[in-house]
């Protein structure tokens, strides 16, 4: 994040992705978590299942916006470091789960 910038809530990301063409919304909570309750559309994806080789055929366009949201743990942060290692420009902090006000799906 830029020294200006600000950080944005998980309710603000999920807006974004859902008003916006050729954006997505990453959830990299564990799969336990994610299965216990997550936002519509958001796809898990743990650190841990990002190689260059996955990504890319996940989300071919690297011009893509992608909001990586996550928890106290599992921070969005280092999700969002090695997008932008492999070119995605537009990966960015989405914010916590702890901090979402909404419906989520099981």
């Amino acid at each position: 994040m830029g020294l200006f910038e600000r950080k944005i809530t998980v309710n603000t990301a999920i807006n974004i992705v859902r008003t916006s063409e050729n954006a997505y919304l990453i959830d990299c909570r564990e799969k336990t978590e994610y299965a216990a309750g997550h936002v519509s559309g958001a796809v898990n994806w743990t650190i841990d299942k990002m190689t260059p080789d996955r990504v890319t055929r996940r989300f071919p366009d690297k011009t893509s916006i992608i909001y990586v949201i996550g928890n106290y743990m599992q921070k969005p942060g280092a999700v969002v470091k090695k997008f932008k290692k492999l070119g995605y420009k537009n990966a960015k902090d989405g914010g916590y789960m702890e901090e979402h006000h909404g419906r989520l799906v099981k």
